[in-house]
């Protein structure tokens, strides 16, 4: 009860706010319906290389964009969740520039969603170090902190020290 009374007193003080423009919203850490409607999710048919959206799709098995089908594909099964440009690309930067760690669970939870289907049971999640002059520059590692809570979501192991950045 006296939580409830206390969620209650720091709403009317600090209002839910839209993550990308601030515009007051019905819950926390979500979008406004405007940006909603501007952020682009990906769906369908997309390349197995680069993750980016396909036109259409082939029942011959694996899908590639051109510039995969063109060029050596340096990795494999890259997944996005949005299209950066407007709404995804102000949470994005937001994330990883503005201190935004509100950002994390939402972007998280669309992260999981779209590489379901990548991570196999038993997994282990690897985080990718910054180079230590960027993580001075940024105060901490934005793609720890996703990775971690998609681990979290995905109910996979974790290993934030497996790797060693040398350069």
């Amino acid at each position: 009860m006296l939580s409830a009374t206390i969620q209650t007193a720091l709403e009317m003080i600090y209002p839910p706010q839209c993550l990308t423009c601030s515009d007051l919203v019905d819950s926390d850490f979500g979008l406004c319906g405007p940006c909603w409607r501007d952020t682009q999710f990906i769906g369908g048919a997309i390349c197995d290389g680069c993750g980016v959206p396909l036109i259409r799709h082939s029942d011959d098995g694996e899908l590639h964009c051109d510039d995969c089908l063109r060029s050596q594909c340096r990795w494999v099964n890259e997944r996005s969740a949005v299209l950066y440009n407007d709404s995804g690309r102000r949470i994005v930067l937001g994330l990883k520039h503005g201190d935004r760690y509100d950002v994390v669970g939402l972007a998280s939870m669309w992260r999981a969603a779209v590489e379901d289907d990548i991570f196999k049971p038993n997994m282990l999640v690897v985080l990718v170090l910054l180079h230590w002059t960027r993580l001075l520059k940024r105060r901490y590692n934005q793609s720890a902190l996703l990775d971690k809570d998609v681990a979290v979501q995905l109910e996979l192991a974790c290993c934030p020290d497996a790797l060693q950045r040398l350069k």
